[in-house]
């Protein structure tokens, strides 16, 4: 899972990056290559199963951050530009983060919802360049052939168009399997989840005003101080938990910024445990059992027989494996089992 943390310059950004990485990188000079990191995701209930199982190694699931270049208003009309760097890093993103400046800082009054509607402008002007580009290149196909080679498309690149033209995004549009399929194609900018992260001063506050407009946007809202957070990730996790029970904060941003993003991209987690490793993996809400199984290796999914499953409040009631298995609360399910959050699966395949 990749997410792209993105917006105008001097927005804090790469300080949100340091704050949710440790990355320690310096900030406020700009640039145009992207920083990366990889960072567990905190599940206290992975914690517990390892405890329980004591296995040789615990694997948390993962999220790529990147901090993408900061750009300026323009970008996502002239596809030229060196600002563009962002446009094509983010295209490769599963969901974007964007930044927003609540703060003064030496540069000015801020001025929130102009950022977010700033950006939200940008993202749409590139995807509508594309979108034009292809029904520019379908028209001559027609012409040429007589017919295009998908005739789903071109009404789905007319209604892609109106909605951008509207100035709204792509993802409040409800695509059937079919358009799903051919815009992924694309990697359209609007069309992949989006975190808002409010960023303030110690002690602000989140406009509210800017909160319902990114909510009535669909995205996921997080507000949160960006430079306290990087000196947090500056101290020991016992300084760290001793600081933020002083300032009356129950968790660091990294733990709400997963979770927005949990929520953005529509997952959840489940876990396989044994004598080797207790691991947590994530899934979309809604996915099968081979599907869950396919995460884990390709050969589980595509040799699937059955999953035993155990719910882990079931397991945790139980108190271990076998006295869960003796109150029948581990099951086996098949083909059409939809795992459910917290699921511990064990899969059984044939290849």
């Amino acid at each position: 899972m990749q997410i792209g943390i993105i917006g105008l310059k001097f927005t804090g950004k790469t300080t949100l990056f340091n704050g949710i990485t440790g990355a320690g990188l310096p900030t406020g000079q700009g640039g145009v290559d992207a920083h990366r990191a990889i960072g567990k995701v905190p599940d206290p209930r992975l914690e517990r199963l390892t405890e329980m199982f004591n296995p040789k190694r615990e694997i948390h699931a993962t999220v790529e951050w990147v901090d993408l270049p900061g750009f300026e208003p323009g970008a996502g009309a002239d596809g030229g530009r060196e600002a563009t760097r962002f446009l094509e890093h983010g295209r490769k993103m599963d969901a974007l983060a964007q930044v927003i400046r609540c703060f003064d800082g030496g540069f000015g009054d801020p001025d929130p919802m102009n950022e977010l509607e700033t950006v939200a402008l940008e993202l749409a002007l590139a995807d509508l360049q594309i979108v034009e580009n292809r029904l520019e290149k379908l028209t001559k196909e027609k012409a040429r052939m007589g017919k295009v080679a998908n005739p789903l498309e071109p009404p789905m690149m007319e209604r892609f168009r109106e909605q951008l033209e509207a100035d709204r995004p792509l993802r409040d549009l409800e695509l059937n399997p079919d358009e799903q399929k051919i815009a992924s194609g694309y990697a359209f900018l609007t069309l992949k989840p989006m975190i808002v992260v409010l960023n303030f001063e110690e002690g602000g506050e989140a406009p509210a005003d800017v909160v319902r407009a990114a909510e009535d946007s669909g995205a996921e809202v997080v507000a949160l101080c960006g430079s306290m957070e990087e000196e947090l990730a500056e101290l020991s996790p016992e300084e760290a938990a001793e600081f933020l029970t002083d300032l009356g904060i129950e968790e660091p941003a990294m733990g709400r910024m997963i979770r927005a993003c949990y929520g953005a991209l529509d997952l959840q987690s489940f876990f396989t445990v044994g004598p080797d490793e207790c691991r947590a993996w994530a899934v979309r809400k809604g996915a099968s059992a081979p599907v869950a199984a396919g995460v884990i290796h390709s050969d589980l999914q595509r040799g699937f027989i059955r999953a035993e499953v155990t719910a882990y409040d079931d397991l945790i009631a139980a108190g271990d494996m076998s006295a869960a298995k003796a109150a029948n609360k581990v099951r086996l399910e098949g083909k059409g089992y939809e795992v459910q959050d917290g699921d511990i699966l064990e899969i059984r395949f044939s290849v």
